[in-house]
């Protein structure tokens, strides 16, 4: 199961439960309507690809797992 960390108010890295960086996931939704977006790290270009925009951070999560 992936972990997410709460680096500030908002957005959260996700990482193995060994340490190793998966991606992150930035809250950005608006008007009281969550929105939360994931992108996948990608070390061997050193960038991030999205994953997807999800409505619950637990399934942002989640998406992770594959």
């Amino acid at each position: 199961m992936p972990n997410a960390l709460s680096i500030r108010p908002g957005y959260w890295r996700v990482t193995t439960p060994d340490g190793r960086v998966l991606g992150n996931i930035e809250a950005v939704g608006a008007d009281g309507v969550p929105e939360y977006r994931a992108n996948r790290f990608r070390p061997a270009v050193l960038e991030y690809a999205p994953l997807g925009s999800f409505s619950d951070l637990a399934v942002a999560i989640d998406a992770f797992r594959n």
